[in-house]
This record gives structure tokens, C-alpha cells and sequence, in this order.
């Protein structure tokens, strides 16, 4: 339904017009009404109304200022002016800003209801125009992204394309992720007919709706039956990108939405930030590698490229380190498998990976038996309450730790005490 905003200071006529137009019959539906141009502006923001009908001889702000405003802030609006003076000097300035009718209020309801279907028709013909305009600069724009994907050999030239495109890329630095399904068959699979196109177009939607405020630069590029994702980056003094560090998070974010919302396994792979457009199919390529792993792991996640080349010695080294953060900070309940990744920079994805190879347990179940041990000791060895015993590795609700320790020893931490004093 096309959405219409009646404005008159004259409540009867608002009514009126209201009620006794049959409005519904040309796909009409009155949205709200307003008793003068001030008001109308307040409405206009909250209902985003499709047309005006508008009086012009109103208080505060006349319909003619209003048509005005409207033009400067909502174009694509269509005004339509309802006046009770025949003077050509409103019709003349309707003219100027490019009304969709002039009527008069004593005109029959019929004349009035086929001015605004016909304000309506072309509202209707210029938002498919817009569209199909809009469809066709966002298909060139993702043919360009694509190229850059494959290579890039004339990157001033590129720059410019980048311009006249409309695609903003203030910054030196590129990244490339990969969204690669569970199934790398699957987008293929659904790939005939509109189902794919569907599918690519929602996971493209998520990434753009995602992380704008910390991305602004982030564009989805569906490219060989994938979703793939071109960062522009700032980069600090020393070369290195610091809005890089936050790109795994965020693409886990994505990841798991894709998941919540759309029901589809995906893993991310991630390539190393890159100096100038000419590199940027080198990201693109440790992105495409990177994405490969989740095979290997078993695992969906969001992979980084610099990680698939750790040697085991480094594995080590890492898990090393991840360990003694946990021991470390075990006693702060916030404490969580992202924080611990963070500490040692990598992805959460890739840390719950070397957990589950090298430690044959997951970050969480880790966690509690770490906890658990804890509590064993201080049960054994303090007069601590137990609640206090909670608060000391962890956990604030000491009825969830007793849950725990009694899943985990299969006696209460009070029984555990007393069983303990009577060795």
C-alpha cells in the first residue's frame, strides 16, 4: 500500500478527507494526519509517508514551505496541493516545486481521490525506475569488485574506476575474507534459479548491515557462487592496520548470524591485510586458503591466514601461553575463549581449534575442570563458605557452582568437605 499523509488546519476537512474517500481502492492507506506544516514534518519523520496532501494556507509553516522542505529532505516525495483559493499565484509557485496536483477542496471527493492515484502512479513508476537503475550500478559495481578480486595491473586507473563507480576507498589498506559454506557445493547447488540469487543476496545484506560504524568501508562481493568481503582499512604509523585485529570478531559476529538467521554452516577465511589495490587478489587467494581449513579441523570458524602456517612447535608455544592466561584469570567469570584469543592474536575460531587437537577437550569444559580443581582444594583446605569457594574461581551464583561441582564429583562442595576431613 502506498502510504499518504493528510495535512489541514481544519480538523473537519482532515477528518473528512479521512474517512469519506474510498482511499483503499487505489491502493492507498492513510498513514497519519497533521494540522499544520510543523506537525506535518514531525509525522513525515516518524511515518516516511510515499504522499502529501497538503492545504497551503496553514499556521506556523504553509503547505507551500512545507512542499519545500519536503523537497530538500524526502525527495522522491509527491505533493499534491488541496486549497480552498483558485489563485493563480499558488498554482504558479505549486508549479515551481514541482507539485503532483493542484486541486480545490470543492471539488468532489472523486476528483480528489484520482489526483492522488495518479500521484501515487508516479511515485510508483519512478521508485521501479530508481530500482532497476540502483540493481544495475550495484551489478557493475560487483563485476568491478571482482576483478580486483582475480588482480589488478593498472591500480591509478583502478582508483579512478573506483570513483566514477561510486565505490569509496579513502584508505591504503586491503583485506579479503571468504564466506565458504559448510557444503562448498551448496550456494552451486541452489545456484538454479532465483533460490541462489536469494540466498547470496540475503548473506550480502548481513555483511553490509554488520559493522558499519567499525567498517565503513566493507563491501560484499558475490563472486564464484561465494559471498566474499572487500575491506578498505586505515593503517596506523607503523604500518601495521589496527581495525585488522577486530576483523576476526566481527566476522564471527557475521558468521554466527548467518547461522542464527539463515541456518547455514559457514566458515570465514581471512587473508593479511595488504598495501594497495594491486594486492589486493593476494589477500583475496590466503583468504580462499584459509577458508579451506574447516575440512581439515572439522570445525566451522573464522580462519586467518597467518595462522594456517604456525608450525606445531609454535602451536605449542601458543597453547602455552593460552593456558597460563586461563590460569591466571580463571577467577573472573566474564573470562571467555575470544579475551584469551585476543591475548595471544588470534581468532577465537582458531584458539577453540588448538584446544581441541592438542588438549582433546573444548575451552569450556577446560574452564570448569580448572574451576572444579580449584574448588576442590579450597574446600579441602579452608573453611571458606561455599559460596566464598564460588566467588574465588568464578562464580558469582553459588547455586550454579554447586550444580557444577556436584555434576563433576557427584557429591555436593559441603559433603566433598566432610568426606575430605574424614581421610
Amino acid at each position: 500500500m502506498i502510504k499518504l499523509l493528510i495535512v489541514d488546519d481544519d480538523m473537519w476537512i482532515r477528518e473528512g478527507l479521512k474517512r469519506n474517500i474510498r482511499w483503499e481502492q487505489a491502493g492507498i492507506e492513510v498513514a497519519g494526519t497533521a494540522a499544520d506544516g510543523e506537525e506535518a514534518l514531525e509525522r513525515m519523520q516518524e511515518l516516511q509517508p510515499d504522499l502529501v496532501l497538503t492545504d497551503i494556507q496553514m499556521p506556523f509553516l504553509d503547505g507551500l514551505q512545507l512542499a519545500e522542505r519536503i523537497n530538500e529532505v524526502y525527495a522522491g516525495t509527491k505533493v499534491v496541493f488541496l486549497t480552498g483559493y483558485d489563485d493563480f499565484s499558488y498554482a504558479k509557485q505549486a508549479l515551481r516545486l514541482q507539485a503532483a496536483d493542484y486541486i480545490l477542496k470543492y471539488e468532489d471527493n472523486e476528483v480528489i481521490l484520482n489526483a492522488v492515484a495518479a500521484a501515487a502512479s508516479t511515485f510508483l513508476a519512478e521508485r521501479k525506475e530508481a530500482e532497476k537503475a540502483r540493481k544495475s550500478q550495484s551489478l557493475i559495481q560487483n563485476k568491478f569488485l571482482a576483478e580486483l578480486l582475480e588482480g589488478c595491473a593498472n591500480p591509478q586507473w583502478a582508483r579512478v574506476e573506483l570513483g566514477n563507480l561510486g565505490i569509496a576507498a579513502p584508505e591504503e589498506f586491503f583485506q579479503v575474507a571468504v564466506i565458504q559454506p559448510e557444503d562448498g557445493r551448496r550456494f552451486a547447488r541452489q545456484g538454479e534459479g532465483d533460490n541462489a540469487e536469494l540466498l547470496l543476496f540475503s548473506i550480502g545484506n548481513i555483511c553490509s548491515e554488520l559493522g558499519a560504524e567499525a567498517f565503513p568501508y566493507r563491501y560484499p562481493v558475490v563472486y564464484n557462487n561465494r559471498v566474499n568481503l572487500l575491506f578498505n582499512l586505515p593503517a596506523a604509523d607503523t604500518g601495521e592496520d589496527p581495525a585488522a585485529e577486530c576483523l576476526p570478531v566481527h566476522l564471527e559476529k557475521i558468521r554466527r548470524t548467518l547461522e542464527d538467521y539463515l541456518k547455514l554452516q559457514v566458515s570465514v577465511g581471512l587473508g593479511t591485510c595488504r598495501k594497495g589495490i594491486e594486492r589486493i587478489s593476494l589477500s583475496y587467494g590466503e583468504a580462499l586458503a584459509a577458508a579451506q581449513l574447516k575440512p581439515i579441523t572439522g570445525e566451522a570458524g573464522v580462519f586467518v591466514s597467518g595462522e594456517i602456517r604456525h608450525s606445531q612447535s609454535s602451536h605449542h608455544s601458543l597453547l602455552k601461553e593460552m593456558e597460563r592466561y586461563i590460569r591466571q584469570h580463571f577467577r573472573e567469570e566474564e573470562l571467555n575463549l575470544t579475551a584469551i584469543a585476543g591475548h595471544v592474536h588470534i581468532s577465537p575460531a582458531y584458539a577453540s581449534t588448538l584446544f581441541k587437537k592438542y588438549k582433546g577437550t573444548n575451552f569450556s569444559e577446560y574452564l570448569i575442570q580448572l574451576r572444579m580443581d580449584k574448588a576442590a582444594e579450597l574446600l579441602a583446605a579452608t573453611d571458606a563458605k561455599s559460596y566464598e569457594v564460588a566467588e574465588q574461581v568464578g562464580y558469582r551464583n553459588p547455586q550454579y557452582f554447586s550444580v557444577l561441582f556436584k555434576k563433576h564429583y557427584g557429591k555436593s562442595p559441603s559433603e566433598y568437605r566432610r568426606d575430605q576431613q574424614q581421610i
